[in-house]
């Protein structure tokens, strides 16, 4: 069973990321950001088109595509060229095709302008789909982690702010310092200064 660690997988999605051969179906523009349906029937459209295309002697496109911390990138197998880069926000579904599994597709783009993406991969398509999934589920981790780490960074350093203030009022101020029930009332106030956090 493949190591899925927090360690292993921010080392797997690094730099360049992990690298899989392809072929590109094809892109579509769609109508919504995501659905089973949506991705299904866009996915049989473009097929028709390699079909017909297929016909006259053309082929899919080769392709290698990557997958890391800047998102999709996918390029062209024989000249080693950059055809297209969504990144991980652009990203808003990942559809696998139920009659092949060998092919799966996203969709990608802003409101509005929504494209689905078709991909033939060169295996089975599911370790691709599995990598996108914990990629995805990785950066919201991290960017959670964040989040908090800057919340508590910021709470902290309210909270400093505060005492400092009470320490030099305190000294400026005999008020405080005779009356000790008085100094108390003005801490428990001061404690909401730090956008609703008591602090004693």
């Amino acid at each position: 069973m493949q190591d899925r660690s927090e360690a292993t997988l921010i080392k797997r999605f690094k730099g360049e990321g992990v690298r899989y051969k392809a072929k590109l179906i094809g892109i579509d523009e769609v109508s919504a950001a995501r659905g089973d349906k949506l991705c299904q029937d866009s996915m049989m459209k473009l097929k028709g088109v390699v079909a017909g295309a297929r016909s006259k002697g053309e082929h899919k496109q080769k392709i290698f595509l990557t997958i890391s911390f800047g998102g999709i990138k996918i390029f062209d197998e024989k000249t080693g060229a950059l055809q297209h880069h969504h990144a991980v926000h652009e990203i808003s579904y990942i559809a696998k095709d139920i009659t092949d599994h060998r092919a799966f597709g996203y969709v990608c783009g802003k409101e509005g302008n929504h494209r689905f993406v078709a991909i033939k991969t060169a295996q089975a398509a599911e370790p691709v789909i599995l990598d996108l999934r914990d990629l995805f589920q990785l950066i919201y981790e991290l960017k959670q982690r964040e989040e908090l780490e800057k919340k508590a960074q910021k709470d902290k350093q309210c909270e400093q702010a505060v005492y400092q203030t009470i320490l030099e009022e305190d000294v400026e101020d005999p008020v405080y310092q005779v009356n000790s029930a008085t100094s108390r009332s003005f801490r428990f106030y001061r404690g909401f200064a730090c956008g609703g956090h008591f602090v004693r």
